[in-house]
């Protein structure tokens, strides 16, 4: 399949300072690519080369022809490009605007067309904006001139897109949609080329990714080839996880920040979902994070999991097999502070709570009385209640705090 365009060699030198080099990548019909990268990797000035408002040098090909060797209006007649910088200086009508990117399609002095017209109409209620077309531009919201200006250039009815920051200013709703209609819009004849900061985004709506790293091209390919640990950790300078989301399905990161190796080891025993939030609380911080047994399935491995926290598990439905129970005991002893979370206490789990007798320093997160969580006949509830006896006792709303408190105090002795 030709490509719709593609960039050969790339270079784009603004003053002394070389802002893009060695640039190679094409985009062919029926593609959506997000174009990716920390701010000042070169994304807005990429998108200017591509359509000749950015001198540049290397190659340029729209469709077969050199981008050089092309008119002002037989480049807007390929390609169009909606810029991040929404405001419109004149008071022009919504319609006025879209109405605006017709004028490739006619000559200088030629008057609006029955199909411009029909274009226009079509594209604004495409967009969601035909309720916007008499109101003037100038007292607009933000993010409702950005819908105007990406109608706009959809008008234009290039054969590539140039979108950049299309989402910034737009609700959630309206970032779901501004993709949904630039899809539908692409179809298998056109495509799109589109500069975003949100990688979630990126991931969801692109078909392809190019990540843009100090002008040049860190990786691209499909977004989960892309948006890997050391791919973003170059790129953005940061410390990363990155896993498949077990609800979208899609992939999806957590950032953490860099620094010394966490020193303080907390151990969690949960299940059930009931150390979720415990899990997360603890990822967001400065410790050394291990949790079990868990089991295939359960939301508390799904979170250790995004964390890349250590975990003991064991096959679902079944009693905790010794090898288990020793690695959680394990765990448990050697660790600066160890956690029971709110769960409930059945006879396949009740060994979890066997496995933290010897803890050294022992939370018990009680957000539900143990009676209504015991399904042993009275058996883990008494081996509950020996922990607890011995135990710190806390509402799950005042572990945060307590961490805080308790960490002063370890490192005052």
């Amino acid at each position: 399949m030709k490509a719709l365009l593609s960039a050969r060699n790339l270079g784009c030198t603004l003053g002394r300072k070389s802002v893009l080099t060695g640039i190679d990548f094409s985009v062919h019909p029926g593609e959506v690519v997000g174009l990716i990268g920390p701010n000042g990797s070169g994304k807005s000035t990429l998108l200017g080369c591509l359509n000749a408002t950015k001198e540049s040098t290397g190659t340029v090909t729209l469709g077969e022809r050199p981008l050089a060797g092309l008119s002002p209006r037989q480049v807007a007649l390929l390609v169009a490009l909606m810029h991040q910088e929404t405001a419109v200086p004149f008071p022009f009508t919504a319609r006025e605007v879209v109405a605006l990117g017709r004028h490739p399609h006619r000559g200088r002095w030629s008057p609006e067309t029955a199909e411009d017209r029909r274009q226009v109409e079509a594209t604004l209620t495409l967009t969601q904006t035909l309720g916007l077309a008499g109101q003037s531009v100038t007292r607009m919201s933000g993010g409702e001139r950005q819908r105007v200006l990406f109608a706009q250039a959809l008008a234009q009815n290039p054969s590539v897109l140039l979108l950049d920051e299309p989402t910034s200013n737009l609700d959630l709703s309206f970032q779901e949609s501004i993709f949904g209609t630039l899809k539908q819009w692409v179809g298998r004849e056109k495509a799109a080329l589109v500069a975003i900061h949100d990688l979630r985004l990126a991931a969801r709506h692109c078909h392809r990714l190019i990540l843009l790293s100090q002008g040049r091209i860190l990786a691209e390919g499909r977004p989960e080839d892309v948006l890997t640990p050391d791919h973003l950790s170059a790129a953005y300078g940061v410390d990363v996880r990155v896993y498949q989301n077990p609800v979208t399905g899609l992939v999806d990161y957590q950032f953490r920040q860099r620094g010394d190796e966490p020193t303080v080891h907390v151990h969690v025993v949960g299940g059930g979902g009931s150390a979720a939030d415990v899990l997360r609380l603890l990822g967001e911080g400065r410790y050394r994070v291990t949790a079990g047994v868990l089991a295939p399935g359960d939301t508390d491995l799904q979170v250790a999991s995004v964390y890349g926290m250590p975990v003991v598990t064991c096959p679902p439905f079944s009693a905790i097999p010794p090898a288990a129970f020793e690695a959680n005991r394990e765990l448990a002893d050697r660790a600066d502070l160890t956690i029971v979370s709110n769960l409930a206490i059945g006879p396949l789990n009740q060994s979890n709570l066997e496995s933290v007798l010897g803890a050294r320093n022992l939370v018990v997160i009680e957000d539900d009385p143990p009676e209504v969580r015991d399904f042993t006949g009275g058996e883990g509830l008494a081996l509950y209640r020996r922990l607890a006896a011995r135990a710190t006792v806390l509402k799950g709303a005042q572990l945060a705090g307590w961490l805080e408190e308790w960490r002063g105090l370890s490192a005052d002795r």
